[in-house]
Order: C-alpha cells, then structure tokens, then sequence
C-alpha cells in the first residue's frame, strides 16, 4: 500500500483531469447558489406542495433558498466531488478517510445522476437557469466523473485498508444527509423530493424508500470494485 492515490489505466495528465473535474463541479455549485440566492429560478412551487420552493420572493427569503438549496443531494454529492477531486489534484496523501470520500463521490453523483433521469426528470419542466444548471448537476457532471475515474482514476477501490471501515465511512456522508433532511422537514414540512415527502408518504414510506437508494448503492459500490479490479489489471 503506498501513501499516494495511483493513476490508472491512464497516468499522464491524471492531475489535470482531476483538477477539471474539480471545476466543472464548482462550476455548477457556484451557479446554482447565485441563481437560487438571487431568485433567479423561476418558481413551481405551486405545483409540489411539501416540496422546497415556498420561500418569499427577493432577498428576503434568500437565507431560506441558500439552505434548501444546499439541503438537495444533488447539491451535496457535486460539492463532495468538488472537494475530492480537487483533493486528487492537490496529491494529498491516502488515508482510510480520503479513500472513502473517493469511494463516496463516485456513488453519490451516480445516485444523483439515475434517480434525477429516472425519477425526477420526467415531472420537471426545466426553464430559465434551469435549463443549465440542473443538465449541468445532474448529467455534465456525472458524465465527467465516470469518463475521468474510469480513464486516470485513482484505483485501488479500497485503498488497502479494511473494506469493512471503508464501506462505513463511505456512508457516512449519505447518512448525514438523510438526518439533515428529515430534521429539516420536521421542522419546516418542506422536503427534496416527492419520494421523501413526509407529508405525503408518512415516515414508514420514505425511509422505504431512502433504503432502496441505500442498497442500490451498495450495488454500485460492487459494481465499482468490480470494474476498479479490471482496469487495475
């Protein structure tokens, strides 16, 4: 086991697309808060009741949309894949702890990306700003992460370290999310998504369904070793 995250199958140039990387995801970060600081996004609130989006209009209600806009898994998983890779560029030793946030931003920006094209997308009519930032959070940036990772990497899925510790940390992040959003949303009754809309689906529901998305990423994650193990090779 060595102290440095390896490159792999590709080696020259692996810094520079972390670093990309690393920008594409601020990119968005920084946009979409502007937008939803500035009321920027046009609102369908209307529409979704229980959901985020009822905020007053103008700089009065901008401390409310910066939350809630942070408060979205989207959001997160681009900031966590922000932080890693520019981490990555940066040539920051290996860690048990660095491993996993690696191990995390590839599972939470491909959670992102699916459940956004297959659950979400196809209830959203997508405009102004919109029609930028959210293709951007949810398919540029994806798409960049798994072109990257599977090109320069790093490999090595567990960094040699106990799987067992790795798989835990690797939650970690997703756990502190879900419990952010649901305490969020007892206080407020506003929520992310439909599918976690306590108002509507009642706890037993929605923590039905935050364990579906938990073991589809834990099939990702074997999916991820798997292909990690070939391209290693």
């Amino acid at each position: 086991m060595t102290d440095s995250f390896c490159a792999g199958p590709r080696v020259r140039g692996a810094r520079t697309a972390w670093r990309v990387v690393s920008a594409l995801a601020w990119f968005g970060v920084v946009l979409t808060n502007i937008g939803n600081i500035f009321d920027v996004y046009p609102r369908d609130s209307g529409h979704w009741p229980g959901l985020y989006g009822h905020s007053v209009h103008g700089m009065a209600g901008a401390w409310q949309r910066f939350i809630e806009g942070m408060s979205y898994f989207t959001m997160v998983s681009n900031i966590v894949v922000a932080v890693v890779f520019g981490l990555l560029a940066a040539d920051v030793r290996k860690t048990a702890w660095r491993v996993a946030l690696v191990n995390t931003a590839l599972l939470m920006i491909t959670i992102t990306s699916l459940v956004f094209l297959v659950a979400i997308l196809p209830f959203l009519h997508l405009r102004g700003l919109a029609l930028l930032t959210s293709p951007w959070q949810h398919v540029v940036v994806p798409a960049a992460v798994w072109i990257v990772w599977a090109l320069w990497g790093p490999r090595d899925f567990f960094g040699g370290f106990s799987r067992g510790h790795i798989l835990l940390r690797t939650y970690m992040i997703p756990w502190l999310w879900a419990a952010w959003m649901l305490g969020y949303g007892a206080i407020t009754h506003y929520y992310p998504y439909g599918f976690v809309n306590v108002n509507q689906l009642g706890y037993g529901s929605v923590m039905v369904s935050l364990c579906v998305v938990m073991i589809l990423a834990l099939l990702f994650e074997l999916l991820f070793n798997w292909i990690d193990r070939r391209l290693s090779k």
